[in-house]
């Protein structure tokens, strides 16, 4: 039992634990663009929030049309195309799809009051 004089704190993880991890997924997810990528894009934040990194002021594609560089275009999720991490994002989001369209599908039981008609 606590008594008055009892402190109660959650447990701390040590910051450098999570910068350390941060710095981590930003190379391992390297090659990825952080508006595509979940995990990069927490990493980089991360960051930020810590001023390990500073967020740049002009925009990758800014950057590249002032040297005459072509920015490239991102794949469309119609395509099919494998995105930086290795997944097909097209034929993951139609697989989540097939799997919520077959469960709407499914009996929920014998008799039940919620049952779907």
């Amino acid at each position: 039992m606590l008594s008055e004089d009892t402190i109660a704190t959650a447990p701390a993880i040590c910051g450098s634990a999570e910068i350390e991890l941060a710095h981590q997924q930003m190379r391992r997810h390297r090659a990825c663009r952080i508006e595509t990528c979940a995990w990069k894009w927490v990493a980089y934040h991360t960051l930020v929030a810590n001023g390990r990194i500073a967020p740049q002021r002009v925009s990758p594609r800014e950057r590249a049309h002032r040297r005459g560089i072509e920015f490239p275009i991102a794949p469309s999720l119609t395509d099919g195309s494998l995105s930086a991490c290795g997944t097909t994002e097209f034929t993951l989001l139609q697989r989540v799809l097939d799997g919520l369209l077959q469960d709407m599908r499914a009996p929920l039981g014998d008799g039940c009051e919620g049952e779907r008609r």
